[in-house]
């Protein structure tokens, strides 16, 4: 009478096995981009070739229990869910974010719960470096190598010196002649320093005008269409209070009194460009309602210190700084791995999965290109463990573990029953 235990307690062995996997599950619901497992199972047949048959020529059975033959990881997108930090970032597709110990082994995660040391490298919770490519005067070189991504902080952004101006404004046509009409407008020399450029409107007659310039007071020349620098230029306007005349007006500073600075020849873009480049309508007008400023822009900008950093909106995994003075800037750009066959990485860990032979080698390079997913900045992926079926799963692994206990208890009370009866 073939009666042991073995059969059963590989049963209790692979229940066991199952509440673990659930119980780990349960226990990381809340782990960062987590990815959930499933248990899998096979049933055991020591002497499946020689098998006993019976009268009618068949094989004769008997199982020799269950084993566990691996864990299947659940890689589907977990949720993203806004992060206090813009610096945090969530993969939306396919691929994981590429990181190095400080030895540079290098590991694979999809959480993007990044920060910064204290020499400006990024780095995961655990310290491990995060992989990508650095940027060159905020531009992503074509040729540039996987390397660990430092943020300079603290670094300045240099000014910038105004070279254009560009103002939407109106002359009323009905003015008086000799009216004039000011029209100021911040520009930045060599130095960052603030200026104020003055540009007056006298009005000559109908529908013409001269133009004369001041820097912060002290009076600037105008060359007109090209030609020689002048104290003042002429601009006229046709019937339908369009410019007519003329097609560039460029105001030429004074460099004297800028303290060191230079200030080179300002633009006054006249006219819009039109998408395909040719000149658009004019910017400025002529018609009979008061005059009046409607926008003002220039080019410069003072300089300014680092004030903040975050992930480009178009998902290319971009790191762009803020600087204090509104500009922002390039400073690398993350790097996104996907592989032929994820199901066969390995779990190393703090949220990491390590390259294996069924996995196979891993494709590098920027998100949202080759198939590989979107970097979503300012958010966190979070676990895609499901847990009403963790609960269902683990009612089902403790109903297994006790069916299988209580077969062992059957066998041992008929074991009793033997040992009586002889």
């Amino acid at each position: 009478m073939p009666l042991n235990y073995s059969t059963s307690l590989s049963g209790l062995r692979a229940y066991s096995d199952a509440l673990g996997v659930t119980g780990n599950n349960i226990a990381n619901a809340n782990t960062t981009a987590f990815k959930a497992s499933s248990i899998n199972f096979a049933d055991v047949f020591h002497d499946s070739l020689n098998s006993k048959l019976t009268g009618a020529g068949l094989p004769l059975q008997i199982g020799s229990g269950v084993s566990s033959t691996g864990s299947t990881t659940n890689f589907s997108q977990g949720s993203l869910d806004e992060s206090v930090s813009t610096l945090n970032a969530g993969m939306r597709g396919s691929g994981y974010f590429v990181v190095a110990s400080k030895t540079g082994e290098q590991a694979y995660t999809r959480a993007g719960n990044f920060t910064l040391d204290r020499e400006g490298y990024m780095v995961t919770p655990t310290g491990d470096l995060v992989q990508g490519y650095q940027a060159v005067n905020g531009v992503i070189p074509p040729d540039a190598a996987l390397t660990s991504l430092q943020i300079p902080i603290g670094e300045f952004a240099g000014p910038v010196a105004t070279t254009e101006v560009s103002i939407r404004m109106n002359l009323k046509s009905s003015d008086a002649v000799n009216t004039e009409f000011h029209s100021p407008v911040q520009v930045y020399d060599s130095l960052g320093v603030a200026r104020t450029l003055d540009l007056v409107y006298t009005k000559t007659g109908d529908g013409a005008y001269t133009i004369t310039a001041t820097l912060d007071g002290v009076a600037a020349q105008v060359s007109v269409d090209g030609g020689a620098v002048a104290a003042n230029g002429a601009i006229t306007f046709d019937s339908n209070g369009l410019l007519a005349t003329p097609d560039t007006i460029d105001i030429v500073p004074d460099q004297t009194g800028l303290d060191g600075a230079t200030l080179p020849e300002i633009a006054l873009n006249l006219y819009e460009t039109n998408p395909d480049g040719s000149q658009g309508k004019s910017r400025i007008t002529n018609y009979n309602t008061a005059s009046a400023v409607a926008a003002a822009e220039q080019d410069g900008f003072a300089s300014g210190t680092l004030s903040g950093l975050s992930f480009s909106p178009k998902g290319d995994g971009l790191i762009q700084a803020v600087y204090s003075n509104g500009q922002t800037r390039t400073l690398g750009q993350v790097a996104v791995a996907t592989f032929f066959a994820q199901e066969g990485l390995s779990r190393l860990g703090d949220n990491l999965f390590g390259q294996t032979v069924a996995s196979g080698a891993p494709s590098i390079g920027a998100a949202a290109t080759g198939g590989r997913g979107d970097v979503v900045g300012g958010v966190l992926e979070q676990s895609n463990v499901d847990i009403a079926n963790e609960f269902a799963e683990l009612i089902s692994a403790q109903r297994g573990f006790q069916a299988n206990s209580r077969v062992i208890t059957t066998i041992n009370q008929t074991l009793q029953d033997v040992i009586q009866i002889i």
